[in-house]
């Protein structure tokens, strides 16, 4: 195998020592009296009703789906001082956060892409309708609540095409208390940040938002042979987001929401540093238009009803030049793209033992694409239909039996439907307050995207959907240590791929079986002033078609969070990742190649006096040549300082 070019990585031992001390003392006792003052407040949570969750997911073990899900708090978000959801969900369990082709910010759970991945907003679904899949910094981190991340076999209550997994974004509300911040940052080559977030609520209305901008002169990567920063053509950018909500809640039982957001951004591509053909792009448009509305009633004293509409917009525009020095513009590529559609969901609480939930999902999916300025506009549609039901069952205190089925449908450009009935099944069993056990198994698909069915290029519109069958043991432990683990296995057929034809031109086919199984672990430890969280994944992964591994996916990845408060107003915190050696397969030359282990460590010190709080964040602190997609290095070694205050 060709082993494209890396410097050695540096350190990885560090990464391993690192670990083993999260380990350590994440395994070390507290108090009894610590443990039951957690128990007695596991006890009273009780899970919250509110407008943008579709599947309100507990804290308490009793309250836990039967798929692994991870829940980032708006504590640990502000922690890592993120500038958009790249940052915000790199250190979760089983996530990888990668980039490359398009700069685009990729999202892994598990080992699968953002296309077998459903990005939800405040329960709105978040993808560019044409690709289908969506890039983790158009998303700011202004404003976010919390992060919820679900892996396994999910609910059937969400539709289609949540093969891997699901992310659901939840933005901040309104509280009791009228809050303001703002927040500002500097970094080298003049990168910069300046955001607000804001919420009151008066009576029966509230309102919430969030604004941020951000713009750099790009960055740098190291030197392989140097150490050197050396600077990296065409990286800068310019980003501007605004979130507003509003709400009108008549009684604790009912609640109307209106949402709006825009999100506009212009960037460029940096250029691949080998293996691809460098291409010169730049986006000089890359927007986002979001409108929705909804909300919950109650239906009696143990059922809900939620509902939601909403319409997202893209605009965007790319332009490709022939030469390196960005002067001679090739073609201008435009896109107007559209998604419009409406959910329910009726939780329907149908006796104390049993709970009956019931969904209705429709979207219509619109791209509207324009080759080069002056050209003719081409336009695609294709809707998704989906009803499932699922009832949770509790066969005694301990014992509760999930089941759920759904019947998605696809209704194709030019006509012809396509249906999937999705089966789920789980077992939850709770011997104690603080321990959950889970068996789980499902069955779900993808529906392809119109860029693979209907790309003058290689498009095919006979494609079936890619499936999958997965199944998951799991467990929570809740005690004086968190712990949470699985083991997966996923299995897939009908993987969509690019072939080669005779004549050279290309299409696409369903042609593709694989698996991805694997182990996940985390362990998280609060020891007053000192807290950490260790993640640890395993995947055996193959493409069973081609007899290959899967690309640029490692076998062992780990990250952690070490967060030490020496004193009340100070902080200092450590984010690491490591992962091992992975494989990409070069079409061009037909060969594998290998993609170099590394270990990347980020730091953050932060000092909070009254209502203020000063921090300085360095990222990549070895200044390692790291790179996970072939070959788009990673930032070399980068300081940055900031401030928040909270006005009230």
């Amino acid at each position: 195998m060709k082993r494209l070019p890396s410097r050695s990585p540096r350190k990885a031992a560090i990464g391993i020592l690192s670990a083993l001390f999260v380990f350590v003392f994440g395994l070390l006792p507290l108090s009894a009296a610590t443990g039951q003052e957690k128990k007695k407040e596991q006890e009273k949570e009780k899970p919250v009703r509110i407008t943008e969750e579709i599947q309100v997911v507990g804290k308490a073990p009793k309250e836990q789906p039967i798929a692994t899900v991870t829940r980032i708090d708006l504590t640990r978000i502000e922690r890592n001082k993120p500038l958009d959801l790249a940052e915000a969900i790199r250190y979760a369990p089983g996530v990888t956060v990668t980039y490359g082709n398009k700069y685009e910010f990729n999202l892994k759970l598990r080992g699968m892409d953002s296309r077998r991945i459903a990005l939800l907003i405040d329960g709105v679904p978040s993808y560019e309708p044409y690709y289908g899949s969506f890039d983790l910094k158009t998303v700011s981190a202004a404003g976010i609540e919390s992060l919820q991340i679900t892996k396994g076999p999910s609910s059937v209550l969400y539709g289609p095409n949540t093969l891997a997994g699901i992310v659901n974004v939840i933005t901040r509300r309104p509280g009791p208390d009228p809050y303001l911040s703002l927040t500002a940052s500097y970094g080298e080559r003049k990168t910069r940040s300046v955001g607000l977030d804001s919420g009151f609520q008066m009576g029966a209305f509230g309102v919430a938002g969030a604004l941020a901008y951000q713009d750099s002169n790009g960055f740098a990567y190291p030197d392989q042979s140097t150490g050197d920063k050396t600077s990296w053509m065409n990286t800068d950018y310019k980003r501007f987001h605004l979130n507003a909500k509003a709400f009108y809640t008549p009684s604790p039982k009912t609640e109307i929401m209106l949402n709006g957001g825009i999100y506009t951004s212009n960037y460029g591509l940096p250029p691949a540093l080998g293996v691809q053909k460098a291409r010169y792009w730049h986006f000089k448009n890359w927007d986002r238009y979001t409108l929705n509305a909804g909300g919950f009633t109650a239906l009696g004293e143990s059922s809900t009803l939620r509902f939601r509409a909403f319409y997202v917009n893209y605009k965007n525009a790319l332009d490709q030049y022939k030469d390196m020095a960005m002067t001679v513009r090739q073609f201008e590529s435009t896109f107007d793209n559209s998604v419009y559609g409406a959910f329910a969901l009726a939780d329907l609480g149908l006796t104390s033992w049993n709970a009956l939930k019931v969904s209705l999902n429709y979207q219509t999916d619109i791209a509207r694409s324009q080759d080069d300025v002056g050209l003719p506009w081409v336009q695609y549609d294709q809707g998704t239909f989906s009803a499932a039901v699922e009832d949770h069952l509790s066969l005694s205190e301990r014992w509760k039996l999930i089941g759920g089925l759904s019947l998605d449908v696809i209704a194709k450009f030019g006509g012809g439907n396509a249906s999937r009935l999705h089966p789920l099944l789980g077992l939850k069993f709770t011997p104690w307050d603080s321990l959950d056990l889970h068996l789980s198994v499902a069955q779900k698909s993808r529906f392809p995207n119109m860029r693979a069915m209907y790309s003058p290029s290689s498009g095919n519109p006979d494609l079936l959907s890619e499936t999958g069958t997965n199944g998951e043991l799991g467990f929570t432990w809740n005690e004086d240590v968190y712990v949470s683990g699985a083991v997966f296995v996923y299995q897939f057929r009908n993987m969509i791929d690019t072939m080669t034809l005779p004549d050279g031109t290309k299409r696409n086919w369903n042609v593709g079986r694989a698996r991805i199984n694997g182990l996940e672990l985390q362990v998280q430890k609060n020891l007053g002033g000192l807290e950490g969280t260790l993640n640890y994944t395993w995947l055996d992964h193959r493409n069973e078609t081609d007899d290959r591994p899967l690309d640029s996916l490692s076998a062992h990845s780990l990250n952690f969070e070490i967060s030490l408060k020496p004193l009340s107003a100070l902080r200092f915190s450590l984010f690491g990742l490591f992962a091992s050696p992975s494989n990409w397969f070069d079409f061009n030359a037909n060969k594998l190649l290998d993609i170099p282990s590394y270990f990347n460590l980020d730091a953050i010190a932060s000092y909070t006096f009254d209502r203020f709080e000063v921090f300085l964040k360095a990222t990549n602190l070895f200044n390692d040549y790291i790179y996970a997609e072939p070959i788009f290095p990673w930032r070399a070694r980068f300081f940055e300082v900031g401030a928040k205050v909270r006005v009230f």
